[in-house]
């Protein structure tokens, strides 16, 4: 071969070595867009920040390294927040690095002017720099175990804030890190910081909506019908169920309280659902309590309220059955009922209407209510209910006032009136109500014989 060609087949051998060398290249950056796209794939799919963790590492690992450890500023200090090992690591490889103390260059954590962005890049792990990474005598064994033969870590900042921290390593398929893959590292981290970034934001939020469920709830509970207390001269007994485990307090509600010259009982309900009818509940209890402490008197105790639903920027409506107690049972009761359902008066298997319902409050401001009178002899008892019994939806049909009345008949007493209609409602619903419920009852106690 003669020189001319010999020359020519070095130029075209060099020519291909180039050739190669620019397509690995070019591969090896394609493989990286695609770690890129997949972080952000992956992060657009997680629910929350633990899961957006634990897919960014699913991705490194084994594609960009044999194992990596996220960690997460939190209280002020640096924490581990997920470790992933490739399985020739082992389990107790992963398990130590996750154990283990983050070591992270000062510069990179700090928050002042000599915060800095470069990676620490370690091409070449040697004992020099395991002792330099190394907490104490046992970790340096640690890392010697462990075989690590290039490591990067990089800061995590978003919004101008350090959020963490991400190191990667090579060791068991004897791979090593090179200058392009510390400038790569310094991009990946962008990426990672928006998407953990991002999944705490949402964490964040979440977080925010459990504390407000949390307080609602909290708030809910102590709007909760209290226990009955001992009323002089008169035995009674209530229930009050709400419609599903999310509307811990809804619309009904009922309530003792002692007046001037005796008790009075109140049942209501209030419309709708959720906060504003429990707020409305709130009002409508503390107001009626206000009210008749003030003058014992169902009728001034109605109109309040009205007055007060009435000066709400929002509309509220509410009805009540509002029941004046006399400490002497043989006295008769005197009561008022506010569009709502009138209260029954039960006698063996007799059960009839003893009242008349008037306007609804928080409807008209020029409303007016009548007070009737009603004797409740031994034996006999007052139950008032709300709608969310007689509108109970059963499989067929509404629970209706006729088999209100029929669950009624023939009780005995207030609490088995209440334990009756409990019953039935849960049997006919399926233990499914699609609204609150709530039964008051109450009869003359039995009077001691003297000894």
């Amino acid at each position: 071969m003669d020189l001319a060609a010999f020359a020519g087949v070095l130029v075209a051998l060099l020519a291909l070595g180039l050739l190669s060398v620019s397509l690995l290249r070019a591969r090896r950056e394609a493989g990286r867009f695609r770690v890129l796209d997949e972080i952000a794939r992956v992060s657009d799919g997680a629910n929350d920040l633990a899961e957006t963790l634990d897919a960014i590492c699913d991705v490194l690992v084994p594609r960009v390294a044999d194992f990596c450890m996220i960690d997460v500023i939190s209280d002020g200090e640096m924490e581990r927040a997920v470790t992933r090992v490739a399985p020739a690591g082992g389990e107790d490889a992963q398990q130590a690095l996750a154990d283990r103390e983050p070591s992270t260059p000062p510069p990179m954590v700090s928050d002042g002017a000599d915060a800095s962005l470069e990676p620490r890049f370690i091409e070449r792990m040697g004992e020099a720099e395991l002792r330099e990474l190394a907490h104490d005598p046992d970790d340096l064994e640690l890392l010697r175990s462990i075989g690590v033969r290039s490591a990067i870590t990089v800061a995590l900042r978003a919004r101008g804030r350090l959020i963490g921290t991400v190191t990667m390593g090579t060791a068991w398929s004897h791979r090593r890190y090179r200058r392009n893959d510390a400038r790569f590292a310094r991009v990946l981290s962008g990426r990672l910081a928006l998407a953990l970034d991002n999944a705490g934001l949402f964490s964040d939020l979440e977080r925010a909506e459990r504390e407000r469920a949390e307080i609602a709830a909290t708030l809910q509970r102590g709007l909760m019908p209290p226990p009955l207390p001992e009323i002089p001269g008169w035995s009674a007994a209530a229930m009050y169920r709400p419609a599903g485990a999310e509307n811990e307090v809804g619309g009904d509600f009922y309530d003792a309280f002692p007046i001037p010259g005796g008790w009075m009982l109140v049942i209501g309900d209030v419309t709708g659902r959720g906060a504003r009818a429990a707020s409305v509940t709130a009002q409508a209890r503390y107001t009626l309590r206000t009210a008749a402490w003030l003058s014992g008197d169902p009728l001034v105790a109605l109109a309040t309220l009205n007055s007060a639903l009435l000066s709400r920027a929002d509309s509220a409506l509410c009805t009540v059955v509002a029941i004046a107690l006399s400490p002497d049972a043989t006295q008769p009761v005197r009561l008022a009922v506010a569009g709502h359902l009138p209260p029954l008066l039960i006698d063996g298997d007799a059960v009839t209407e003893i009242a008349e319902a008037g306007p609804v409050l928080g409807a008209f401001g020029d409303a007016s209510w009548s007070l009737e009178q009603a004797a409740v002899g031994p034996g006999q008892q007052l139950v008032a209910v709300t709608d969310g019994i007689v509108e109970a939806g059963g499989a067929t049909e509404r629970f209706g006032e006729a088999r209100l009345r029929a669950e009624l008949s023939g009780s005995s007493s207030p609490a088995a009136s209440v334990s009756k209609l409990e019953g039935a409602l849960d049997l006919f619903t399926a233990g499914d109500l699609d609204d609150d419920a709530a039964a008051l009852a109450v009869t003359p106690a039995r009077r001691r014989l003297p000894v």
